[in-house]
């Protein structure tokens, strides 16, 4: 008892709350260890806002890869190497007032280009038809063009429309109702001379050349209508044969008229698209990938693949498609400086949709490409862009 009585009173009191003293600490260590590491935590806060702003400097010195093909007048490839075109200088001028460097990557069709984007190998398109299969692999920026799907075709139909019509007045078909037709008229003639010529003298007399010649023409002008009054019967029995002669003339003319008129419609319609709905009983190409290959493949066309735009107008020029249907722009402008009286582009744009900036997704270029487009748009050297490409 007395042992315990004279233990120490912080001894006795660690043993009742089942505690012992601990080992001895050396003094500072641990604040020492506290200042160090928020001193690193201060280096770092510091240090990250410098090390982002140095790898956004990066991004920004490098050059925009930018994806270019051949689809005047858009984008054109001239002699020298250079590109020009309303979508390729449009970005020229929007690049300036971004104050970013470029480079162009050229590409010969268009799915590799927009395969391009989508694993990011390059960074923009200057102009690519905004659709919703896109947008959700990649971004677009404020639209700066409205276009649409045109149909062009080989432009003969027009080029030879009155050689198309002689050649239907003139066809086999037409050259024998023209001699059944003068054969009947050379009959009348004769019997109305019979008729005539002997107390119609002054009429129908001179001789049987004359006389009868007189009688061809008399049934030539009653048949076409004309009636001159130079020449008429005046005998019962002439009388009776050109009352015959005038209502078989009516009917014979009617349906001869109809006839021609059947043959240069056909040859009107042969090989001829006039509007959309005649491209499901024809050959129609576009490319793929392109607004206008998906457009037929949604409506039901059956579409020919062409793998460039100069392959589908040689395609169209060659016969080998009936149709060819693409971007308006690029239609009309081909078929005015390459094809000129050759392929003609069809009245009217069938799924009108806006042209973009296609970009990355998630693109950091997205907000200075839309301000610069928006501030270029307020400019004289936009409406000159427009007079010069767009028409």
């Amino acid at each position: 008892m007395g042992n315990s009585s004279s233990l120490p009173l912080a001894a006795t009191t660690s043993r009742l709350h089942g505690k012992y003293p601990s080992t001895p600490r050396i003094p500072g260590v641990n604040r020492s260890m506290a200042k160090c590491f928020a001193l690193l935590c201060l280096c770092f806060l510091l240090l990250s806002p410098a090390m982002a702003l140095s790898q956004n400097d990066n991004a920004t010195s490098r050059a925009v890869r930018v994806g270019v093909i051949n689809l005047a007048p858009l984008s054109m490839k001239t002699a020298d190497g250079r590109w020009e075109g309303y979508s390729v200088e449009l970005w020229q001028d929007v690049a300036a007032r971004m104050g970013v460097t470029f480079e162009f990557q050229e590409f010969h069709t268009l799915e590799p280009m927009l395969e391009a984007l989508k694993q990011r190998t390059i960074d923009a398109i200057p102009s690519l038809p905004v659709r919703e299969g896109l947008e959700t692999v990649m971004d677009f920026s404020q639209s700066y063009l409205k276009s649409g799907l045109a149909i062009a075709v080989p432009a003969e139909e027009v080029e030879y429309a009155w050689r198309r019509i002689f050649e239907a007045i003139f066809s086999f078909h037409s050259l024998k109702a023209i001699a059944f037709l003068m054969a009947l008229s050379t009959v009348a003639g004769v019997i109305v001379w019979r008729l005539e010529n002997v107390r119609n003298s002054e009429m129908f007399g001179g001789g049987h050349v004359k006389g009868i010649g007189h009688g061809i023409w008399w049934a030539m002008v009653t048949m076409s209508t004309v009636g001159y009054g130079d020449l008429a019967p005046k005998t019962l029995g002439g009388r009776i044969v050109a009352l015959v002669w005038m209502i078989f003339s009516i009917v014979f003319i009617a349906v001869f008229t109809a006839s021609i008129t059947t043959t240069l419609t056909i040859s009107e319609l042969k090989g001829k698209v006039r509007g959309f709905g005649d491209l499901y009983k024809v050959r129609t190409g576009s490319i793929p990938g392109s607004e206008g290959f998906d457009y037929l493949t949604r409506q039901g066309v059956a579409v020919v693949s062409c793998a460039s735009v100069p392959e589908g107008m040689e395609a169209l020029t060659s016969g080998r498609i009936d149709a060819f249907v693409l971007n308006e722009q690029i239609l009309k402008h081909l078929a005015k400086r390459d094809y000129p009286g050759r392929i003609q582009v069809l009245p009217g744009t069938y799924d009108e949709y806006f042209v973009s900036i296609a970009l990355q997704q998630n693109s950091t270029l997205r907000k200075p490409i839309n301000k610069a487009l928006l501030s270029l748009m307020k400019t004289q050297r936009w409406t000159e862009l427009g007079n010069r490409y767009i028409q």
